[in-house]
């Protein structure tokens, strides 16, 4: 009976080292999965984030400072220009002549014309004495003759109607023409400076009628100009900041229209930062100051949205984003350091700027390192890569490696032969229930067990 308790020890034994067996395999594989916790972390060059190095690059339009109220003149098509008194920038009063018109043709037109009216009055004259003659030898003729001097009298009476109505057409032409010539001098209606003067070469090429512009006097606004490139990227009661071109003046203001409309001209000079700006349409923006002081007429100045930096950065500047810890005594940010391992590097934090959202490094860095944003599972330790295509695989694989759901093999390669895992006396195998003392007993019972000499 002994002889046959053997094989069935032997079995049991074989099934708890299977176990054993499998329960060291599993834990071998996850933990050289788990040792492979240094992964891989992808990392920038500090001169491609340092936001002061990125400040001198900051979008702004050209501006210039003009009236609130612009004024257009139009020149009358119909009439000869003579002489043109005032030149862009020429401040000009209420009443002072911009220019005239030649009034020699007009004057020979105001004779011609009255000579025309004075000629149909004198044929009306003689038309009317011809009905009332007519009328007097229609009482004394027969009845036969009458119809004829109807018929003439009618007649008479339709060229003398025509004649009334042609006078009047031409003395209201007379009368215009009249006042053109005592007003061939056109004059300011209002103060201001004089913005622009076209020539008729001008208005022709630019195809408008209008030959000067005046900015009158008064509180001013700003035309920036933007072009098709950047012109999306600013709105309506947007908050700007103004700057001069000669000293560190500023003035704030908003946006209060946009015209979506392009000029006529093609923009050279927008878009301050922006080479494709030279050949792109430009559109006109407007700015309503906030105040005006200190400001000129004419000014020319730089234009950036307000939520851009006013605090002139220089040395080392990051988003708060890439400082770990930076409300404690000792904020760090992560770096490739020796052999590109990823490692913490502790720094001194200086001014932060809450509008854009940066804070200077005033210590701990030198701007050739190479910074990785921040995560939560980042080890010292870890490799580093500045690929980031190979940074996604890295991520993808790791992604792929997956304990094996419930009847798959674990992967034979996945096994170290060379480790061996020893779990403290007393304690559980972490990855399965098994407790060698409770294991030993079932073998002891196993082999006590009762066997039927039959089988």
């Amino acid at each position: 009976m002994a002889g046959k308790r053997k094989p069935i020890l032997i079995s049991v034994i074989a099934v708890a080292g299977a176990a054993a067996v499998a329960t060291s395999g599993i834990f071998i594989w996850k933990h050289q999965q788990s040792s492979q916790a240094d992964g891989l972390a992808y990392v920038t060059s500090l001169k491609e984030i340092n936001t002061a190095a990125g400040y001198g690059f900051q979008t702004y339009y050209s501006g210039v400072v003009e009236s609130q109220e612009v004024t257009e003149v139009k020149v009358d098509s119909e009439k000869t220009l003579d002489q043109v008194f005032v030149s862009e920038g020429d401040s000009v009063k209420e009443g002072t002549p911009l220019f005239s018109y030649d009034v020699t043709a007009m004057q020979l037109q105001l004779d011609q014309g009255n000579l025309d009216i004075e000629r149909m009055q004198n044929e009306n004259t003689t038309t009317t004495q011809q009905i009332q003659q007519l009328e007097a030898e229609k009482q004394q003729a027969s009845a036969d003759d009458q119809l004829s001097y109807t018929t003439q009298i009618q007649s008479l009476q339709t060229d003398l109607a025509k004649n009334e109505y042609d006078i009047k057409v031409k003395q209201t032409e007379m009368t215009k023409l009249k006042n053109s010539i005592e007003h061939a001098t056109v004059t300011a209606t209002k103060s201001g400076t004089i913005k622009t003067v076209r020539t008729k070469e001008q208005m022709q090429a630019d195809n408008t009628d209008v030959m000067l512009t005046i900015l009158a006097d008064g509180d001013f606004r700003v035309k920036g100009i933007a072009n098709e490139q950047n012109i999306q990227t600013i709105y309506q009661e947007e908050p700007v900041v103004l700057k001069s071109r000669i000293d560190d003046s500023t003035w704030t203001g908003t946006i209060s229209e946009i015209n979506m409309e392009a000029e006529n001209k093609q923009n050279n000079s927008m878009g301050y930062y922006s080479d494709e700006a030279s050949t792109s349409s430009s559109y006109a923006f407007y700015i309503k100051l906030d105040t005006s002081d200190g400001l000129m007429l004419g000014q020319h100045v730089l234009i950036t949205p307000a939520e851009g930096s006013t605090i002139e950065k220089s040395g080392i500047w990051l988003y708060a984003d890439y400082v770990v810890d930076a409300d404690t005594d000792q904020p760090y940010v992560w770096i490739a350091g020796k052999k590109d391992k990823l490692e913490k590097r502790y720094v001194t934090l200086g001014e932060q700027d809450a509008a854009m959202g940066d804070v200077e490094i005033a210590d701990g860095l030198s701007g050739d390192e190479y910074l990785a944003y921040p995560a939560e599972d980042y080890q010292e330790g870890m490799r580093t890569t500045t690929s980031y295509e190979e940074y996604e695989k890295e991520q993808s694989d790791s992604n792929s490696d997956e304990m094996p759901a419930d009847g798959e093999d674990i992967p034979f390669e996945a096994i170290d032969p060379d480790q061996s895992v020893s779990f403290p006396e007393g304690e559980l195998d972490p990855e399965f229930d098994v407790d060698p003392e409770e294991s030993a007993e079932q073998d002891s019972s196993a082999d006590a067990a009762p066997v039927d000499p039959e089988s």
